[in-house]
């Protein structure tokens, strides 16, 4: 079943050295795919919103985490306004394995109920298994639980993006964190495992990595007890969601059947001006 799956590459205007590998490495990606030019400041209608923010993640926001979770924001609408049916999005800093992203790209992902599908996460996630042999005998299917940490890359249906933009369009904590909560805008979170995109060891070039030294909580007592209530009514939320939802949405667990995706099209139906 096929797709019109756009792809773009989060990266920084001045990020010179970093587009160039990138573009060499995808030179013979088979998919068409652009750059999506980071940002750096919150662009209407995307809120910051700094007193929410101590409450929510007990300090102030990082510049580089303000412009990536802006960055992806953006594209989020960007991708909602176009005619596509699902976004592929990745950052600059990662080695892919564009064989398994051109299985994906030719698939709708929407229609097989993976409106949100992370394909790299930069801590281990709580997850559970749902689908042995997502594309091929050593690739399956994980729905995650609680948090997972990391923007690298992921791919979004037209649902999966309007329920994030819905969510997250208060800037009060890291993208990674409000792109997780999945008890809040009502879709679940699924993984590949393996990954097939890796970060690359450095920083990031739109700047989302935490700190060397610690930071100082600076809330005063008042938002420290609102902290804990909001983190409270969180933890009620995500329990009660996660105790509701179906178990083996994709059937019986077993290592017994072909790859979910074996009638994949031979061509991927993917847009985007060639880089």
């Amino acid at each position: 079943m096929g797709a019109s799956t756009t792809i773009r590459v989060i990266s920084m205007v001045s990020a010179h050295e970093r587009r160039a590998r990138f573009s060499a490495e995808a030179a013979q990606a088979g998919l068409e795919w652009s750059y999506f030019d980071a940002l750096r400041l919150p662009e209407a209608p995307l809120v910051h919103d700094p007193a929410t923010e101590i409450i929510h993640t007990g300090r102030p926001l990082r510049p580089g985490e303000i412009g990536c979770y802006a960055s992806h924001y953006s594209l989020w609408r960007w991708f909602i306004a176009s005619n596509h049916t699902q976004l592929l999005v990745l950052e600059d800093d990662v080695a892919v394995d564009w064989s398994a992203l051109r299985v994906l790209c030719s698939r709708d992902l929407g229609a097989d109920g993976l409106d949100i599908l992370k394909l790299f996460t930069t801590y281990p996630a709580q997850s559970e298994l749902m689908r042995y042999k997502l594309f091929s005998d050593h690739s399956h299917l994980m729905r995650l639980r609680g948090y997972c940490y990391g923007t690298q890359a992921y791919m979004l249906s037209r649902r999966g993006a309007a329920a994030l933009i819905r969510s997250c369009e208060r800037l009060t904590m890291p993208i990674d964190w409000a792109m997780s909560r999945y008890w809040d805008y009502g879709i679940a979170n699924y993984a590949v495992f393996p990954f097939p995109v890796l970060e690359r060891f450095g920083p990031s070039s739109i700047g989302h990595a935490a700190a060397a030294s610690r930071v100082v909580d600076p809330a005063t007592l008042a938002q420290r007890l609102r902290r804990f209530g909001w983190r409270s009514r969180e933890r009620i939320a995500r329990g009660w969601v996660d105790w509701r939802r179906t178990a083996k949405p994709f059937g019986a667990t077993i290592d017994a059947s072909a790859p979910l995706f074996s009638d994949v099209d031979a061509e991927p139906s993917v847009s985007g001006p060639t880089p």
